[in-house]
């Protein structure tokens, strides 16, 4: 097999298809077109008559600014005058109005396609389903007067601009312009009614707001002023003096507690000093007094004396005895003297942080209160700005009620006809232009979908370029097909007429044979093919005879032992046949008949007698085979089918090459490929392939323009 990828389908290939299936097409058109004239002359016209609306909403309504643009609100409000117009309750009131329940024409729904086909079906005697008219005969008859209103009424927005146009459609053309006309004037009565309900609500209800917010403001008021009467007169003058007071409060402790600190550190330092046993400092660092400092002189002077009386006495002499007792009183004196300092130091920072406490407590007392005088003035402004809202308010509902009387004084619809219905000259359906465009353009894409679904359906090969490509080797000859009443035998034609268009192909596949054959070497060819059927035997009785007919020694051997039918229609005597000769039964010689109007040899298949597969190999039809190359110039074996038995396959491991029968138009391509893929031994030593059974006459439909003029030129060359 080849893995050639199909090319794509040129513009006159396509032609050629379509030409094709013209008769298909033109059917398809004509019935479409013909149904649809049929549903057009059953249909009654309808007429739409259309009115124009410019809705502009009210720029002065209560509570909305003046002023407002084409926007989103504009855009919002004509969206639902389009819904409102289509609603069920302005529907309702119209039909009432205008007395449209004694309408015949509103007792039954508009004719649809649909409703076409099922009244050219009665018209053509065959039944049809009920109306719907019918399926809905249990529902309310009120309700079903407004669904048929509605279906007739079409109402769109005329792209983003302001207007509406509302469509109504009958079938007589002054009434659906006289119910359009009537929509639009029952719409703008139902919106003056609406604006008179609403303004009456809302009127009411900016009475009962004013009147609450007459209250709120009263009740403001009377708060604002009992609070002032509670508020202190001097509050402002007190509050001046506690200020004053507070800061020098502040101030006082602010230099109690750097006092306290100060002393605090002095006794810490006067503490350390002692402990550590040195001398005092003066008197102005750590406030000592002056007789805890004699007291240290005198002590420094009884050391000197000691120190003195050691050198001349010794340690018990009664000088050095009485200056020591000296020395332990002025240390006993030195530290009663410090202890009363450090007392003194402590009740002097006690007394400070006593004071600190006072001033604290003081100067707490003093910002309560004045926390508490400026919690009440922002009460007193949010007081009054309570009381100034709430007035606002008020005098603000009282310009709306204002307004709004006004408002009601001079109200208008928010629509206004900008273009009456008149009665239209034709109607709007059916419309035969559309409805033919229509149906020719669907009945056209039917037939289209149609022949590509029958093109891909065909699996048969059609042309030669089909078969190279499905095989992926050359197609040697296009056989075509024969009258078998008009015509003999095939291979009888032959012989008769040699010039025939169907003896020249057998010629185009000897050529393509004899341009293989090496100079004194016979040729082994198989004739195969994938069903039977297909012509394989008439191809190798045809292909023989013409042979041996142009002077070629030819042999043909029936290798189709299960259906051997070459002796039979050659009409020759029995004889031994192939697996006779192939078993040994038999010499050669002994089976081969000669025909006697071609000089064909023939080795019959008559004997149908059990035959190993090792026969059919090399072993046996090859040493066959091998003693026919140089007898034979040229040697044909008639092979079985490939699907249906593997003869095909032993017989092709003894030949040379192998020719592949196709039926035209009935050998599917996946036949095909399915046989050469069985017997690959036979797909390697393929020639070519043959399609038989060729119809020439619409051969043409098949493959570009040119292919046509190609086989009337050679139908006008060959001699029959």
């Amino acid at each position: 097999m080849s893995d050639r990828v199909p090319r794509e389908l040129t513009l006159l290939e396509l032609w050629a298809v379509l030409r094709r299936h013209r008769l298909f097409i033109a059917t398809v058109l004509i019935v479409g077109c013909g149904l649809t004239t049929g549903l057009v002359s059953l249909l009654p016209p309808v007429y739409e008559a259309r009115v124009l609306l410019l809705v502009e909403p009210e720029r002065t309504r209560v509570g909305e600014p003046a002023q407002l643009g084409l926007g989103a609100f504009d855009n919002a409000f004509v969206d639902n005058q389009v819904q409102v117009l289509t609603s069920r309750s302005l529907a309702r009131s119209i039909v009432v109005g205008l007395g449209l329940a004694r309408d015949p024409e509103f007792l039954a729904p508009l004719p649809t396609p649909a409703q076409a086909v099922a009244a050219l079906s009665t018209y053509l005697g065959r039944r049809a389903g009920r109306n719907a008219s019918d399926a809905a005969s249990e529902d309310d008859p009120a309700e079903r007067l407004v669904d048929r209103f509605l279906e007739r009424l079409v109402v769109a927005r005329e792209g983003r601009t302001s207007v509406i146009a509302i469509a109504f459609q009958a079938r007589d053309p002054n009434k659906a312009a006289r119910i359009a006309n009537a929509i639009a004037e029952h719409y703008q009565l139902a919106q003056l009614a609406s604006k008179a309900e609403a303004a009456k609500r809302n009127r009411e209800w900016l009475g009962a707001r004013l009147a609450a917010l007459e209250e709120r403001h009263e009740a403001d008021r009377a708060a604002l002023a009992d609070f002032r009467e509670r508020f202190l007169p001097d509050g402002s003058a007190e509050a001046r003096r506690d200020a004053e007071r507070i800061a020098q409060l502040e101030r006082e402790l602010v230099a109690a507690s750097l006092e306290r600190s100060a002393k605090e550190a002095r006794l810490v330092r006067l503490r350390e000093l002692l402990r550590k046993g040195e001398p005092l400092p003066p008197l102005d660092d750590l406030g000592s007094s002056a007789l805890l400092q004699n007291l240290a002189a005198l002590k420094a002077q009884a050391l000197r004396r000691e120190a003195e009386l050691k050198a001349d006495y010794g340690e018990r002499h009664p000088k050095i005895l009485d200056v020591r007792r000296e020395r332990a009183e002025l240390e006993a004196r030195i530290e009663f003297e410090q202890a009363s300092l450090l007392r003194e130091q402590e009740a002097a920072i006690q007394t400070l942080e006593s004071r600190e406490q006072t001033l604290a407590r003081e100067l707490d007392r003093l910002k309560t209160r004045a926390a508490e005088r400026e919690r009440a003035a922002r009460e007193l402004e949010a007081l009054e700005r309570r009381v100034e809202a709430s007035r606002r308010l008020y005098e603000t509902y009282q310009g709306l009620v204002e307004r709004a009387a006004q408002a009601e004084a001079t109200q208008g619809p928010d629509a206004w006809v900008i273009s009456e219905a008149v009665p239209p000259d034709s109607p709007v359906f059916p419309r035969p232009k559309v409805a033919f465009t229509v149906s020719a353009t669907v009945s056209l894409l039917v037939a289209l979908f149609a022949v590509y679904l029958r093109e891909v359906a065909a699996h048969g090969f059609r042309t030669a370029e089909e078969l190279e490509v499905a095989i992926g080797c050359p197609s040697l000859a296009l056989l075509p097909r024969l009258s078998r009443r008009a015509e003999p035998a095939p291979e009888a034609v032959v012989l008769a007429r040699p010039s025939s268009r169907f003896t020249e192909g057998i010629r185009s596949v000897l050529a393509a044979l004899l341009a293989c054959r090496q100079p004194g070497v016979g040729l082994a060819v198989a004739v195969a093919s994938a069903l039977p059927g297909e012509g394989k035997t008439t191809l190798a009785l045809c292909l023989g005879r013409l042979a041996a007919r142009e002077g070629l020694k030819t042999l043909l051997i029936d290798a189709d032992r299960r259906r051997p039918s070459v002796n039979e229609r050659l009409g020759a005597k029995e004889r031994p046949g192939l697996a006779a000769v192939l078993r040994g039964e038999a010499g050669l010689d002994a089976a081969l008949a000669v025909d006697p109007e071609s000089g064909l040899v023939v080795l019959s298949g008559n004997d149908r007698g059990p035959l190993c597969a090792r026969l059919l190999g090399t072993e046996g039809l090859g040493r066959l085979l091998a003693a026919a190359r140089a007898r034979f110039d040229l040697v044909l074996l008639d092979t079985p089918p490939v699907l249906a038995v593997a003869d095909a396959r032993l017989v092709a491991l003894s030949v040379d090459r192998a020719l592949l029968v196709v039926h035209w138009r009935a050998t599917e391509r996946a036949t095909i490929e399915a046989a050469l893929a069985r017997a690959p031994e036979l797909a390697a030593k393929l020639l070519g392939a043959i399609l038989n059974r060729v119809d020439l006459a619409r051969l043409h439909r098949y493959g570009p323009s040119s292919d046509r003029r190609t086989h009337r030129a050679l139908a006008r060359y060959y001699a029959d």
